[in-house]
């Protein structure tokens, strides 16, 4: 008896990487995913940022406005290479709360942005 499943499946992931912190940052995106459900939040130091959105291909990419600061055309163009919303934030001194409410409504309209494309 043969399956009519096929032998290859691919496992579709929402992610969100987060692009060299700092930590108020990534602890503020994984409160905001753990409320959405279903959603991977991946690290990713700025050497490896361009491979892990290539490999994940994210609905958001989240960083600092001082990493953003360190290459901005080259993140831009990542993100529209892969379709993704660049979000970036002020993060010095600011507290992980601070940082969720402001990333909350930003997340969402990517997400909004995602499913709509």
């Amino acid at each position: 008896m043969s399956s009519r499943r096929p032998t290859l499946e691919h496992t579709f992931t929402l992610a969100i990487v987060v692009v060299g912190g700092p930590e108020a940052l990534i602890s503020a995106t994984r409160q905001i995913v753990s409320i959405i459900g279903n959603v991977m939040v991946v690290t990713a130091d700025v050497k490896a940022a361009a491979t892990q959105v290539a490999r994940l291909r994210p609905t958001a990419i989240v960083m600092s406005e001082e990493v953003y600061a360190f290459d901005a055309a080259e993140f831009d163009a990542l993100a529209r290479d892969v379709q993704a919303t660049l979000i970036s934030l002020p993060t010095d001194g600011v507290p992980s709360r601070l940082l969720q409410q402001r990333l909350t409504p930003l997340i969402s309209d990517a997400f909004r942005e995602y499913f709509r494309a």
